[in-house]
């Protein structure tokens, strides 16, 4: 049975907790379903959004150390596997390797080691070197993507099932976000994010995906909460993977953007009920039934999708003031610095707490083009990205984040501190931390050239067009 034959098909299997041995025999189990043979060298990608200090951050938004070891050993037992390399690129301005500790990967890679049938190793997208692969796309015309990712001969996906602040869900297809490097990671991750998601899937298209739906995140997908649904998903397909994990989560493929749009550049399937679903489920009905787990679909599923929503559930006396990204439209930006301002606010309320957001300052949160005129009240206002316009009046400070995107790093760096509240930028754990990894990523950097590398291409490049 060849691979084209499953090419619609998703294979799903029960497993309530996070067994090594199980899950071994689980993904070794959807390996065999597909007929799936890696051969030479084998690029693994997990899903590394954050993760640092599980016991305030939780440790949901990342791939399951256990799923990612047990998957790491079983292709390593595939014949003519020579070498496994696992790599990612965690939230922008964070260090990789930093995530990498939190979430007990290097620990995990050393019990993986013991028991491998071939070297197996990880490496820090952001650190390492990269080759240019020809999009043709939307936003992307070429990318620049990890070199042991660009000359792999096979690549699997590791994705964890979760909700997500502006797409609702995220799976094996947005998993590529992770493959840019910061620099290009940024471009267009705004009002146009769901056609850069598409473009790349030619770079990132995964032969194989290991779907970890054992533990499900609720909420934010960098801060989410935790339900149980006791799922593995495997196939070979990512719209196929991600239109089963959408149907889990109450959503048809219109919901999520990333997916129709995909749908409409012509990647299939392109209706749920293309999909074959087999394995311990059996059947759509059988997904719908399963998804029972994880009901209710209340305020907690979408916790920080709604920025005004969730400063009043606070009791918060800060605002936000959010209009089109444009003079002369109606639209608003879905994806870009909201999204920034989501995920900020949410690492605020893990760190801080609840309580904290009701003794806040009443500062004034812009983004996009607001026409009514803003009173401050004598309180900082923070204008969020490059298209950020108000009249505002009374402001003790205007402070402008001049940039598309603006991160949710780019504000707990620059205002973070300025809300009245605990934040962890003050936090001189965390900055001892941080300043440490950063300090080892530069540090790789220089020594696997990254950056003589870059600027040979800013040089090449970049520099040439501006003149």
């Amino acid at each position: 049975m060849g691979l084209n034959d499953l090419s619609d098909t998703v294979f799903i299997k029960r497993c309530e907790d996070y067994d090594r041995e199980r899950l071994k025999g689980i993904v070794a189990e959807g390996m065999a379903h597909f007929d799936y043979h890696p051969r030479g060298n084998v690029m693994v990608k997990p899903n590394v959004v954050f993760a640092y200090n599980t016991d305030v951050f939780g440790n949901m938004a990342y791939t399951a150390t256990p799923l990612v070891g047990a998957s790491l050993v079983a292709l390593s037992k595939s014949p003519g596997v020579k070498r496994i390399d696992m790599g990612e690129n965690c939230a922008v301005g964070f260090p990789t390797r930093l995530c990498y500790k939190s979430a007990g990967y290097y620990d995990e890679m050393v019990r993986v080691n013991q028991d491998a049938g071939c070297p197996v190793g990880i490496f820090c997208m952001d650190e390492e070197p990269r080759d240019s692969v020809f999009i043709g796309g939307v936003v992307h015309d070429n990318l620049r993507v990890s070199r042991k990712m660009a000359r792999a001969d096979s690549k699997v996906y590791l994705p964890k099932l979760k909700c997500h602040c502006v797409s609702n869900m995220t799976g094996a297809v947005k998993l590529n976000v992770g493959i840019c490097s910061d620099d290009e990671r940024s471009i267009r991750h705004d009002f146009m994010l769901n056609d850069k998601i598409v473009d790349l899937l030619v770079a990132g298209y995964p032969d194989f995906i290991v779907m970890d739906a054992i533990d499900v995140g609720m909420g934010n997908e960098a801060f989410p909460t935790r339900r149980k649904l006791g799922l593995v998903i495997m196939g070979t397909n990512p719209l196929a993977v991600d239109i089963v994990g959408a149907r889990l989560l109450g959503f048809d493929i219109a919901d999520v953007p990333y997916l129709q749009a995909a749908v409409n550049r012509g990647y299939t399937p392109a209706d749920i009920d293309q999909v074959v679903v087999t394995g311990d489920l059996q059947s759509m009905a059988d997904v719908d039934n399963q998804a029972q787990r994880l009901m209710p679909y209340d305020d907690e599923f979408s916790r920080w999708q709604d920025v005004g929503k969730e400063l009043k559930r606070l009791n918060s006396p800060m605002r936000f003031y959010w209009g089109p990204y444009r003079a002369g439209a109606d639209e608003k930006c879905l994806t870009g610095c909201v999204m920034g301002l989501k995920m900020f606010l949410g690492s605020m309320e893990r760190f801080a707490g609840t309580e904290a957001f009701a003794g806040a300052r009443p500062v004034s949160f812009v983004i996009g083009r607001c026409e009514a005129p803003i009173d401050a009240g004598g309180e900082d206002v923070f204008l969020l990205g490059s298209c950020a316009r108000a009249e505002i009046t009374n402001a003790k400070k205007v402070t402008h984040l001049d940039k598309c995107f603006t991160t949710a790093g780019d504000m707990n760096l620059s205002i973070g501190h300025k809300l009245g509240m605990p934040a962890v930028t003050r936090d001189p754990t965390f900055l001892t931390h941080l300043l440490g990894a950063a300090f080892k990523a530069s540090a790789r950097k220089v020594t696997s050239m990254r950056y003589l590398q870059d600027i040979h291409h800013f040089l090449s490049k970049g520099l040439v067009r501006r003149v």
